[in-house]
């Protein structure tokens, strides 16, 4: 019988050099980490303000569902062993002080329950990090809840968020938004549960059939306990792609495809050993349960904090779905197997086979059944044109002074760029006046345009048509752009944005309102550290070379300069700081 062989012992130098090499390694990542995180949140807070610490749990919370079952699944023993390493240093180190034996001399009851609440078992350290994760998903929901009944400025984020997404519709997206979000609707969370249910009675998991039942009973109790308290309307149905009933926070069919594919996935991960399986499922759920709320904002059904307060509502039962079975292993008589193994009981041969035989036959009836009742994805709401408001020829400056907004806006409102030209014409007079001038109308905003800006950059290709980043006029996106570009690349250009409004003078033409900037380079952007162009502070510069370049084709009849705001300065939504002496200029076209 061959002997096994042991390890030759490395050598000091060795092992100094792997030690080196760790601590450099972790400083380095640390440092990536650091860096990311400090320019992601400088990112949120400059665009989100005071929401800006909520924004960056969620946004934190997010990524840990998204990555965290794939790294602690990769990384469990050695981020285990750091753990367990870092926390016998620090207790070493306190000890040391005498703090801990004072301490416990003072205060023994409390020193009692502080070590039963931190002992290596599933009714000590895992039930407070249990209850702790729930707390916090708690504070998550209620925090929202509490935005959106005062109407914080997360209500103007959640409207403006709703607008530019309708920029990014496509009928192709509209019908793979439209499937996803079926499978998040209660129909099919409800044929699903059953098929788990059954399975898992066939198993005989009898505990796992009342935990998923006992959660998703409990999910749809909170989430209707939650509507009452808000009654939040849905969004208006010019923001909707199809129109359904009931109150919008939170987002019902988020919370309850958090709680059922999160709870579904947590006791498959409980069953089995193989741990790429175990990350696949988690990473899969998470990925689910992510663009089942994205289609919910994308077919304007709910606004983002709807989805947001119901990702965190259902994973706050999951949580409680994880601390329960815990704790029960933990109580149970006769489990001290299963405690130190982390699994349950396998399945016979025999049992595994039937198991596996009714979840395919099951699943196969349930998808038949949902495939005859998917209904086909109906067409957008239609809604009566508004109309608009008429004015006479001489009231245009009146008008615009006083009743039409002066500033573009932030996410949460916040003034930026002020208004600097206003042009009376129909859209089809404003093409041909710029393409007169050679100016090109930008592509509406969209991934493939995005992704041809981008590639127009990195090569130093021009691109008349790339790209312009929305801003925001009284909630909504800029409804036309227009670029013109210096150069053969795409690193400098002029390019103004333009919103219509509700005011027509009498023969029909429509007032624009617009801002023109000059891009005069590439940066990362101040606030968002993104890369984006980097506009020239001087706008008056860029107003003046508007009107002159449509003047010079002869298709502007009159044009009259006003003083719309006081001379101010600022930044704009990248950072860029910009002044000016507030002065608007009015082009009426031919």
């Amino acid at each position: 019988m061959r002997t096994p062989s042991v390890p030759r012992p490395l050598g000091p130098r060795r092992v100094r050099r792997r030690v080196l090499l760790w601590i450099g390694g972790g400083l380095l990542g640390a440092f990536v980490l650091a860096y990311l995180a400090l320019f992601s949140y400088q990112l949120v807070e400059s665009q989100l303000g005071s929401f800006a610490p909520l924004a960056a749990v969620l946004l934190l919370g997010l990524l840990l569902a998204l990555a965290g079952p794939w790294l602690l699944i990769r990384y469990r023993r050695p981020l285990q062993r750091l753990l367990f390493t870092g926390v016998h240093w620090l207790w070493v180190w306190l000890q040391s002080t005498g703090i801990p034996q004072r301490v416990a001399a003072r205060f023994p009851r409390l020193v009692g329950f502080l070590r039963a609440r931190l002992a290596l078992t599933p009714t000590g350290l895992t039930l407070s990090f249990g209850l702790m994760a729930t707390g916090a998903l708690l504070w998550i929901v209620l925090e929202l809840l509490v935005e959106v009944v005062i109407g914080s400025s997360t209500v103007g984020v959640d409207r403006r968020i709703l607008s530019l997404v309708a920029i990014l519709r496509t009928p192709q997206l509209d019908q793979v938004m439209y499937t996803v979000t079926f499978l998040g609707n209660a129909r099919t969370i409800v044929v699903l549960a059953t098929v788990a249910v059954l399975v898992a009675l066939v198993a005989w998991r009898w505990r796992a059939a009342l935990l998923l039942l006992a959660a998703l009973a409990a999910s749809e109790i909170f989430f209707g306990l939650l509507s009452l308290l808000a009654q939040r309307p849905r969004p208006p149905l010019e923001d909707a792609r199809i129109v359904q009933g009931g109150f919008s926070f939170p987002s019902g069919q988020s919370a309850l495809a958090a709680t059922f594919y999160g709870t579904v996935a947590y006791l498959l991960i409980r069953s089995t050993r193989r741990e790429g399986v175990k990350a696949l499922l988690g990473v899969g759920a998470a990925l689910l349960i992510f663009v089942i709320g994205v289609s919910r904002i994308y077919l304007g059904l709910h606004y983002p904090s709807d989805v947001l307060a119901g990702w965190a509502a259902g994973a706050l039962w999951v949580a409680l779905v994880l601390v329960a079975e815990q704790v029960w292993d933990g109580w149970a008589p006769g489990k001290r197997s299963r405690q130190r193994s982390g699994q349950i009981r396998p399945l016979s041969r025999a049992r595994r086979a039937g198991t596996v035989a009714a979840a395919v036959v099951l699943l196969g009836a349930a998808s038949v059944y949902l495939f005859t009742v998917y209904p086909t994805i109906p067409p957008p709401p239609t809604l009566p044109a508004s109309a608009p408001t008429i004015i006479a020829p001489s009231a245009i400056a009146s008008v615009v002074e006083r009743q039409l907004p002066h500033s573009t806006e932030g996410l949460t409102g916040h003034p930026q760029e002020p208004i600097s030209l206003v042009f009376v014409g129909t859209r089809v007079q404003l093409e041909g006046a710029f393409l007169a001038a050679g100016w090109t109308e930008a592509k509406p905003y969209g991934f493939g345009v995005l992704a041809g800006g981008v590639a127009a950059a990195l090569t130093h290709q021009p691109d008349p048509a790339g790209p312009v980043t929305p801003s925001f006029l009284a909630d909504q996106p800029n409804a036309l752009a227009f670029s013109l570009p210096v150069g053969k690349t795409f690193a400098q250009r002029h390019h103004i944005r333009l919103w219509t409004t509700h005011v027509q003078i009498s023969s029909g033409q429509p007032l624009w309102l617009a801002t023109a900037s000059f891009d005069q380079g590439f940066e990362l952007a101040p606030s968002t550290f993104l890369p984006t162009h980097r506009i020239a502070p001087d706008i008056d510069t860029e107003r003046a070379f508007v009107a002159a370049s449509l003047e010079r084709t002869g298709l502007v009849t009159s044009s009259l300069i006003i003083q719309l705001v006081p001379p101010e300065s600022g930044h704009n939504f990248d950072g860029d700081p910009f002044h000016t002496n507030g002065q608007a200029v009015i082009l009426q076209l031919s």
